[in-house]
């Protein structure tokens, strides 16, 4: 009925805002990096012109890679197990336990609560990894 057609606008309309928030800073970054150098058509100077076909680009191709893929909500997880457990917790405690000079596998009684981080985190990750591939 007409209600599950409101939310079904809705919801497309939050994900087309979220994908705009979001992709902003990966076209920015492509276009520092490597899109500002491209003469072709005189993008280099226009500046308005460049940024369209820049996010046009990387829509078009989130749009494929979504659908080119079977499985996406498989590798949705798996990318996820790989990522947010290193991001969050593995690099802040491996951050600090090399700003204080100290043995990755050795603790002490000031860094205890690093290590136990570290090997938290790791243990987080093979479970995270082991629960996508099996699911």
């Amino acid at each position: 009925g007409w209600p599950r057609r409101v939310a079904g606008l809705l919801l497309w309309i939050h994900v087309a805002v979220s994908f705009a928030i979001n992709s902003q800073a990966i076209c920015s970054s492509l276009d520092r990096q490597v899109f500002h150098k491209v003469t072709k058509f005189d993008l280099h100077q226009k500046h308005g012109l460049r940024w369209l076909v820049l996010t046009s680009l990387v829509s078009v191709s989130s749009y494929f890679v979504a659908n080119a893929v079977p499985f996406f909500k498989d590798l949705l997880a798996l990318i996820g197990a790989l990522t947010s457990v290193p991001l969050t917790l593995l690099l802040p405690g491996l951050y600090l336990r090399r700003y204080l000079e100290v043995s990755l596998w050795c603790p002490t009684t000031t860094t205890m609560w690093s290590y136990l981080l570290v090997l938290f985190s790791l243990a987080f990750l093979v479970c995270g990894v082991f629960g996508a591939l099996g699911s």
